[in-house]
């Protein structure tokens, strides 16, 4: 499994090399980044292509009449502002890399030495790295699949290439959210640890004997030190959390809008394949089976980005939990010990551990309720005016 986690963070890593995603270099070997005129050249030279195509297409509306003339005036108006948002909200995210390139390679520095100096973490979160990025692969694989099975009556090098961007374009925003989705789960692994080895300290609190009071303040000292650690790591993983947000929040803003605006029209679409029958009756049954594959593997692929995002907010929330079990220890603990808990104890209290984006918006349960709420509301008022208009 191990191996298999390397092979993916290869794949994630060249994968962005070759869309332009990732437009510096990381030797791969040793984990050093550069900044390199090829990089930068490469990057801005594929960009510039895919997006030249993207808009070409998307405007030219040729590619969009070929598999939608059997479509009303509104499934156009809906495919027309889904995919020229889906563009828009993609090349924001990536502009934005550009202005922060910096930050973003300090920011994979202070990964790499997480990982260093904590390797066993990834033990913890090998399994949803690896689903991520067979999610993310599969839906890649089945969304060109399906184009080409559509429009294998009229393929051409045109048209291949329109797939080509299409595919790309998802591509790019499958990688902004794994490498999100991955930057989370090595933090998430690190809290595991930590809530580990504070249960042990706990534990090991319950079990000294005051009696024998020489061990009994070396035993109190030797907590008290690995209490202070558990403390300082816990401090440097909020704040590492605190910049992985501020740095990917503009990214993360664009995703969100455009994950949400193609799930309101992909509702609606699929109410019209419902409804409008003459519009797939040329398509072959693997289409549709295809289709349903698709939609099953990106929406677990959205489960597990936001599983692995709240699964860190309840790691935090039980080592709060586990604090609060320090008032049934002993009351004559050494005054090193007791002042350990006090620290660590004010430190969580002080700083509240919140996804915040934009020091607005906070990635959490209660926020996915409106949300969904919005989305089904939508697709709806969509779905009405079809029914009253068409």
């Amino acid at each position: 499994m191990a191996d298999l986690v390397k092979w993916c963070l290869y794949i994630v890593y060249y994968y962005g090399r070759f869309t332009g995603l990732v437009n510096f270099e990381i030797d791969l070997k040793t984990g050093r980044t550069r900044v390199t005129k090829w990089a930068t050249i490469y990057a801005a030279f594929v960009q510039i292509i895919l997006f030249t195509i993207l808009f070409y297409h998307t405007l030219g509306i040729r590619f969009i009449t070929s598999m939608w003339v059997k479509a009303n005036l509104l499934h156009e108006y809906v495919f027309m502002i889904m995919s020229v948002l889906r563009i828009l909200c993609v090349l924001m995210a990536l502009i934005s890399r550009w202005f922060m390139r910096r930050r973003f390679v300090r920011l994979f520095n202070s990964f790499r030495r997480l990982f260093q100096s904590n390797p066993e973490a990834i033990q913890y979160c090998r399994m949803g790295i690896a689903a991520k990025c067979l999610c993310s692969k599969a839906t890649e694989i089945l969304q060109v699949t399906i184009a080409l099975v559509i429009v294998k009556k009229y393929l051409t090098i045109h048209l291949v290439l329109g797939i080509w961007s299409v595919v790309s374009l998802t591509a790019i925003i499958n990688l902004i959210i794994t490498q999100y989705y991955i930057a989370i789960a090595n933090i998430r692994g690190s809290y595991m640890l930590l809530n580990k080895e504070l249960r042990l300290i706990l534990s090991e609190t319950q079990s000294l004997i005051p009696n024998r009071r020489g061990v009994f303040v070396t035993k109190c000292c030797h907590l008290a030190d690995r209490l202070d650690i558990i403390a300082r790591t816990q401090s440097e993983l909020q704040d590492l959390t605190d910049r992985l947000s501020k740095t990917y929040e503009v990214q993360i803003f664009w995703m969100a809008i455009s994950y949400y605006l193609n799930s309101v029209g992909s509702i609606y679409i699929m109410f019209s394949f419902g409804k409008y029958k003459n519009m797939v009756e040329d398509w072959p049954l693997s289409v549709v089976v295809l289709g349903v594959a698709y939609f099953l593997f990106f929406y677990f692929d959205n489960w597990i980005n936001m599983y692995g995002v709240f699964e860190l907010s309840d790691l935090h929330a039980e080592m709060l939990i586990l604090m609060e079990q320090r008032t049934v220890l002993l009351p004559c603990l050494d005054n090193r010990l007791e002042a350990a808990f006090d620290s660590f104890g004010l430190s969580l209290a002080r700083n509240p551990f919140k996804l915040r984006f934009f020091g607005v918006f906070e990635a959490n349960r209660s926020t996915l309720l409106p949300w969904a709420n919005s989305l089904i509301i939508n697709s709806l008022f969509l779905i009405q005016y079809d029914m009253q208009n068409f």
